[in-house]
């Protein structure tokens, strides 16, 4: 029997956890029988569930890559697997070094833009590094999007015939099921909604410079959780908008209130393949999202990153230069306009009928067996 071993950092509320559980809870029937474990490296509050079928073995790495390798050496060298798949930078750079060592098959995904996505520090250069001088060796990099494959190709030597542009698995159904359940929103309209970590990255506080800009009498509702809360909390305290803008923390069903609201906002610097405005789109919510690498282009517009240098109208919703407010808070007065409502609705869930479960399931399993 094949066995297959997962590896991610933990099962925390971030966009690659969900994936990853819910790429497991959606293998059975495309495994063929094989016997899957998932390794999880960090102790860590998990906010998604896998299947009791998967077997589960959890480390306490504390974030060390050092530390990560001997713990990881050890559960590899017991476990014996035939394939190794993993997602997020530390994982992928563990697992390519152990499994080159011990001839095992190796499959990681990048879930972002590398380029874009890692600071402009020294821990930040040391992961461009690595990853230069790592993914080329792994048996198949599985990249969320067309952008991080041309970015992995160009910028960091991954043979592009030893990667595979595979879109995140969007549950629609699930999606659309827990969207209908009801919610109880006591909020002004028109609402506006952000979903993600509270990092730098994610660029939250661009999104409520763009809210001020919008004289609006209504609210923005950002659910998720992280580091930059307080300062996000005392920008808005010093706009004036600590009634108007609520910070609802990470949610186990968002898709209520994501449903329920007039407009999506995707306001980050960089991306690989977000989830959440696929996720919004399905829900028929209108969307904006910031013209970042990679993913929202394709998303929004069916083709790679192009520059742009105001709100521009797409297929499938709208798209912002990065770090401009000035433009998102004209992007968000177009979608708000009450002629619009509906069309853009029609228009969002057109764009995210492409993205099937069960199709994306396939190809990744086709891309993990080789």
């Amino acid at each position: 029997m094949t066995k297959v071993v997962f590896i991610i950092n933990s099962l925390t509320g971030g966009g690659a956890e969900r994936i990853m559980a819910r790429l497991l809870g959606n293998s059975a029937a495309k495994a063929d029988g094989a016997e899957l474990h998932l390794i999880l490296l960090d102790v860590e509050p998990a906010a998604y569930t896998v299947p009791s079928s998967i077997i589960v073995h959890q480390l306490d790495t504390r974030g060390s890559l050092v530390g990560g390798l001997r713990q990881l050496w050890h559960k590899i060298n017991e476990l014996a697997p035939d394939i190794c798949v993993s997602f997020l930078t530390r994982s992928n750079l563990l697992s390519i070094l152990i499994c080159r060592i011990k001839g095992i098959r190796c499959v990681i995904s990048e879930r972002v833009n590398t380029s874009s996505h890692h600071p402009r520090n020294a821990a930040g250069y040391l992961a461009r590094f690595l990853t230069y001088i790592g993914y080329r060796h792994a048996s198949r990099v599985i990249a969320v999007s067309s952008g991080i494959a041309k970015d992995l190709s160009e910028n960091y030597a991954v043979p592009l015939a030893n990667i595979s542009a595979i879109p995140n698995p969007i549950d629609g159904e699930m999606i659309r099921k827990n969207g209908a359940a009801p919610v109880d929103l006591p909020h002004a309209r028109p609402l506006i909604v952000g979903m993600g970590r509270l990092v730098p990255n994610k660029n939250f506080a661009m999104l409520i410079d763009a809210f001020a800009q919008l004289d609006s009498q209504g609210t923005l509702l950002i659910m998720g959780e992280g580091p930059l809360l307080a300062a996000l909390e005392q920008q808005t305290a010093e706009l004036g908008l600590q009634d108007q803008v609520v910070f609802a923390g990470f949610r186990e069903n968002p898709f209520s209130i994501i449903k329920a609201a007039d407009c999506y906002v995707l306001p980050s610097n960089g991306e690989g393949f977000p989830n959440g405005l696929v996720e919004a789109m399905c829900l028929g919510t209108p969307v904006i999202s910031t013209n970042c690498h990679s993913g929202p282009s394709e998303i929004l517009d069916d083709r790679p990153y192009f520059p742009i240098e105001a709100a521009t109208e797409c297929q499938y919703g709208l798209l912002v230069p990065t770090n401009d407010a000035k433009s998102l808070a004209q992007a968000m007065r177009q979608v708000l306009a009450p002629d619009q409502q509906r069309d853009r609705s029609a228009l969002a869930l057109q764009g995210a009928s492409r993205y099937a479960l069960d199709a994306t399931i396939e190809q990744y399993w086709r891309a993990i067996r080789g």
